[in-house]
């Protein structure tokens, strides 16, 4: 401990003295980007044409299962892979917001008009030092920049579910300015608000058509960013806010539902000093990540405050062409008061570490933006392999736990086909939840020791053809899962769970017509099987909730438009949704199900203002299906906007 704290303060010390000696002659002069690491990126032009309302609906679309606990507002858990819950972290410009009591993260607190783009990273191999890493996946999200001028958006909206007693029933509106309020300073403001009803039709389990009731949400977030621009370096100030109240129904066998009231907010201070000393690049990141909550139902009230400070410091090393390095420490503190968990503070962090190497020239492959992209005659003439390696090193802790995650990457780039190979140690320390918990029946475990595993994949990419796809084998072994069991009357976690992963997932992107039209497709195929021998009932079975096959396809069709009218969009979406088990016995399941949803617009100019008016349709097909068993989700519904921007 006093080790990381000694190399912390180095860390810092050395930015900030560099930062007031250094001038630097550029804002941004190198981009710390992949080698061996596959990322799957939402682009801000995406995320734009699909004018869907929250997060979860995203993540869909690229192919992420996504387990709903109802519409807009309510639980929504990305799975990556089979790993579902803080397995999966969420890292919004380098600070990761998986909040420390039970490891999710909450996607409504976001506003999607404020994402550049969404980069999704599938298994535990990860190359960025700006977070601890991940289990079953981490999720990217890069908020917009600031731009010169000032600029203006607006997006109202009104949704249906078609329901004749309440035809009209969600509404949300987003405001947002982002300029220039000096030579050096800039602005950006977003806000939205959102009431739905959620009072939509569903075939319950007796094949009658009901109402969900006592779903209503009503909430609203922002964000406030604040940069500073001084001798090539900069300043960032930025504070996401969020306050919700929402009803959850329950499933839709029960006659009760709970009320929960949701504080969020998060406030980070960003020093980064692009160019320091010709090739090292410094960026210092303090942040205040504030959760409360407040849940009431007929039988019981509790309060739950999570108040985690952060720190982290990075250091990237790019002057050579044939090796770049960059290192990295986070140090957490977080203090609970909890109804149910009690008073506890925990001190968690990791030290990590990323070496890349190449080989065969510098002029790189030019594909993953690794390094400068490929002239014409170069690309020509790449006949020869480019190698590349990689290796990130990670020392975890948390409280007395404590993990060493080794990382190893190897890359062949040719002209036609890239050949990735990767191995990862995998770890998750446990929640304060599984720690401390404590009610009537439940309680947790002080003594429980970080889940484990060891993870591969082997990745084909092929590019320079008509139809350049990528192929993707993994395999996970994991052990030490938590997992909550009945012990002599009283439920309890314990380190019981072991299991075996295997899957394929693929993914294919192809424009045509001068990229008037995109077709994009993800799919993948999970086999798991559990490896507990102490439960019969379970072994060799599939783990819960992990679907057997996934899989997405979009077409976008873009055309110019004539006049005044800039552009029409038409995109068309379809989300298949394989088999999953209700529990580990395998006995019950969920029926697989697919989604066609639809999205249209038409931007029309008037001087300086942009108008976009647009239709979207979701579930197309009305067909009645369930994300999470006795939890049903909206048939077709509609929604109708007007986008504004100066």
């Amino acid at each position: 401990m006093k080790k990381l704290l000694i190399i912390s303060f180095i860390i810092l010390f050395f930015n900030i003295l560099h930062a007031e000696q250094f001038v630097l002659p550029s804002i941004t002069s190198y981009i710390d980007a992949t080698v061996v690491e596959q990322r799957q990126t939402i682009t801000e032009e995406e995320i734009d044409c699909m004018n869907v309302a929250d997060l979860p609906a995203l993540l869909e679309a690229a192919g992420i299962q996504i387990l709903s606990y109802g519409p807009y507002g309510l639980e929504h858990k990305p799975s990556i892979r089979g790993f579902t819950d803080e397995t999966v972290r969420v890292i919004i410009n380098g600070v990761c917001v998986n909040n420390a009591q039970y490891g999710t993260s909450d996607f409504s607190t976001l506003n999607i008009k404020d994402i550049e783009k969404i980069e999704i990273v599938r298994g535990g191999f990860t190359e960025g030092v700006s977070d601890e890493g991940a289990v079953g996946g981490a999720i990217y999200i890069t908020t917009k920049k600031q731009v010169l001028g000032h600029h203006f958006d607006f997006d109202s909206g009104i949704k249906s579910f078609f329901n004749y007693y309440y035809p009209l029933d969600s509404f949300f509106q987003s405001a947002g300015y982002s300029g220039q309020i000096s030579d050096a300073q800039f602005l950006k403001v977003n806000l939205k608000g959102t009431f739905a009803n959620n009072k939509y039709l569903f075939t319950n389990y007796k094949g009658i058509k009901s109402q969900r009731d006592n779903a209503r949400v009503i909430d609203g977030n922002g964000n406030i960013n604040y940069s500073y621009f001084f001798d090539g370096n900069y300043i960032n100030i930025s504070d996401f806010f969020y306050a919700g109240n929402k009803q959850t129904p329950g499933t839709e066998t029960s006659f009760s539902y709970g009320v929960q009231k949701d504080y969020d907010n998060n406030l980070t201070i960003q020093l980064v000093n692009p160019e320091v000393g010709k090739g090292i690049k410094l960026e210092n990141t303090l942040s205040w990540l504030s959760n409360t909550r407040f849940y009431n139902d007929k039988t019981s009230d509790s309060a739950h405050f999570v108040n985690t400070g952060k720190y982290a410091g990075s250091v990237y090393l790019h002057k050579l062409d044939w090796f770049k390095e960059s290192a990295g420490i986070t140090l957490d503190y977080t203090y609970l008061d909890s109804t149910d968990d009690g008073i506890h503070q925990q001190f968690s962090g990791a030290l990590k570490s990323t070496s890349k190497f190449f080989w065969c020239g510098n002029e790189g492959n030019g594909d993953n933006g690794d390094r400068p992209p490929l002239n014409s005659e170069q690309k020509n003439n790449r006949d020869r392999p480019q190698f590349a390696f990689t290796l990130p090193l990670s020392l975890k802790f948390s409280n007395k736990n404590l993990a060493f995650t080794p990382k190893l990457g190897f890359s062949i780039n040719t002209k036609y086909v890239d050949l990735l190979i990767d191995g990862y140690r995998m770890t998750q320390f446990p929640n304060m939840d599984d720690l401390y918990w404590e009610s009537s029946g439940y309680k947790g475990n002080p003594d429980l020791i970080p889940e484990s595993g060891w993870g591969g994949d082997f990745t084909v990419n092929v590019h320079n053809i008509w139809l350049p796809f990528s192929l993707c084998a993994y395999i996970n072994f994991y052990e030490n899962k938590i997992q909550w069991a009945n012990l002599g009357g009283n439920w309890r976690p314990e380190n019981v769970a072991s299991a075996f992963y295997f899957g394929i997932d693929g993914r294919l992107e192809k424009n045509f017509w001068n990229d008037r039209i995109s077709v994009t497709a993800n799919g993948e195929y999970l086999h798991t099987s559990l490896l507990d021998k102490r439960n019969s009932m379970t072994y060799g079975k599939k783990i819960m909730w992990t679907p057997d096959f996934t899989g997405s396809a979009r077409i976008r069709l873009n055309f110019p438009g004539k006049g005044k009218t800039e552009s029409y969009v038409l995109l068309a979406e379809a989300n298949y949704m394989g088999k999953r088990y209700t529990t580990n016995a395998n006995i019950s399941y969920v029926k697989p199900y697919t989604l066609i949803n639809l999205s249209a617009q038409m931007t029309v100019a008037s001087k300086n203002w942009h108008f976009t008016p647009y239709i979207r349709l979701e579930n197309l097909l009305n067909m009645d299906y369930e994300a999470v068993d006795a939890y049903p989700m909206p048939g077709i519904s509609g929604t109708v906007g007007l986008k504004i921007k100066r």
